[in-house]
């Protein structure tokens, strides 16, 4: 039995504004290709306009705003909320300014914690998120005593913050960085006790989609959808409060299997044999 199921898991659907985030068919060509039906079934869209994927140049503040420029200028109207993917506040500004509810901050709200006063000033939902280092040098140092335990340290630290300030506890969401300078076996490590950071009374986010650590073979990022599923069932079972994915629909019917299994919805007499 899945204990952990979580009937209200919400769905966060990627789209990046980038020419070089590391699954290809994940960056969104609003010009040629845009498809809005590809985030039907999703409850947040995440949106970001430059790749954190390791070893990446860092863009200006210039470039990024550029880019969510074009997106803003299409005036496509989505019913769902639109989460900002940006470290920097000034980007997640001038989000919050133009019809954005919500901020994905990979950088756990900087080292002066301003990405969170701003998320109170706001009044919005920040998923901080841990990483070790930045996306071009995260993986060279992957190196933890007791990877659990600093990760627990780390958002007791920012959970106190938020409380200082006045933070509603619902708004901060943790994340604790799938492959953010970690190496595989601590992914495996956190998604096995996802259960020790509920205990911190938050609610908590997994972005685990088609990543390196679930390669099997030296498969390439379009051959993992079968392994995130995987994975995805775990995290579930863990009692994730969101998933971040690029697979939307796949990820929708996952979770509304489940909930058929575990609490008997949808039942119809008539298809039992089907």
């Amino acid at each position: 039995m899945m204990s952990g199921m979580q009937p209200s898991l919400k769905i966060m659907g990627i789209m990046n504004l980038t020419p070089d985030s590391f699954f290809s068919a994940s960056r969104t060509n609003l010009i040629n290709d845009f498809n809005k039906e590809k985030f039907k079934y999703a409850d947040i869209i995440d949106i970001g306009c430059e790749s954190t994927r390791p070893g990446a140049e860092p863009v200006s503040e210039r470039q990024e705003t550029l880019r969510l420029n074009q997106f803003l200028e299409k005036e496509i109207q989505f019913s769902q909320t639109l989460s900002i993917d940006t470290y920097k506040p000034n980007v997640a500004k001038y989000a919050l300014e133009h019809g954005f509810n919500m901020i994905n901050d990979i950088s756990g709200g900087g080292n002066d914690d301003a990405m969170l006063e701003l998320a109170c000033q706001y009044d919005c939902p920040i998923i901080v998120m841990h990483m070790k280092g930045t996306p071009l040098t995260m993986q060279k140092n992957t190196k933890y005593r007791d990877i659990i335990s600093e990760l627990i340290m780390f958002f007791e630290k920012k959970i106190n913050f938020a409380e200082t300030i006045g933070m509603k506890r619902e708004n901060l969401i943790l994340d604790p960085g799938i492959g953010f300078g970690k190496c595989i076996e601590d992914n495996y490590k956190i998604i096995r006790n996802l259960d020790k950071f509920k205990k911190l009374n938050h609610p908590i986010l997994i972005g685990l989609s088609r990543k390196s650590f679930l390669s099997i073979n030296g498969d390439q990022p379009r051959s993992r959808l079968s392994t995130t599923l995987a994975a995805t069932v775990i995290a579930i079972q863990k009692g994730v409060d969101f998933i971040r994915v690029h697979d939307v629909e796949e990820t929708y019917k996952l979770k509304m299997t489940l909930n058929r299994i575990n609490h008997n919805q949808y039942y119809d007499a008539e298809s039992c044999y089907s």
